[in-house]
């Protein structure tokens, strides 16, 4: 499967086009519901233990909900979250990837998931949440990213 491109603004507000991070190496899309909720920081602590391993293949990391450039600029400096953290607003790239939470607390938010791309734009790795509350397998991605030639 051929990962859709993007355009998405980052947290201090400069363009991020999907092409153009994919023609550094590979990259992990990171999908999660909200800015500084409870699951989703312990998700970025998580996926910051691995960080290392990932730019260590290479790897580009880009984590995106709806939520504003601003709201993700004051969590990525509260969380000291060194990659970049993408906002769409509209949901349009959540949906075309993940979809969007259908009902409950999160109703209307991103689905939280994990897309490996090649530097090809090829999936390489794809994890869904079935339902929320579910903490991404941050080990066995980071297992395929080691073992997958990207």
């Amino acid at each position: 499967m051929e990962a859709p491109g993007f355009a998405l603004l980052d947290a201090f507000e400069s363009s991020v086009h999907l092409e153009e991070e994919l023609a550094k190496g590979p990259v992990l899309l990171v999908f999660y519901p909200n800015d500084f909720g409870i699951i989703c920081s312990i998700e970025m602590r998580m996926l910051n233990d691995i960080l290392a391993d990932l730019e260590g293949r290479g790897i580009g990391v880009l984590a995106i909900s709806r939520n504003s450039a601003y709201t993700h600029r004051q969590w990525k400096e509260s969380l000291g979250i060194p990659f970049r953290l993408l906002a769409d607003t509209e949901g349009e790239v959540c949906m075309r990837y993940a979809g969007l939470q259908k009902s409950g607390l999160l109703q209307g938010r991103p689905r939280r998931a994990l897309f490996l791309l090649d530097r090809h734009g090829i999936v390489r790795y794809r994890w869904v949440a079935e339902a929320e509350g579910f903490v991404p397998p941050m080990d066995e991605m980071r297992k395929m990213a080691m073992t997958l030639d990207l």
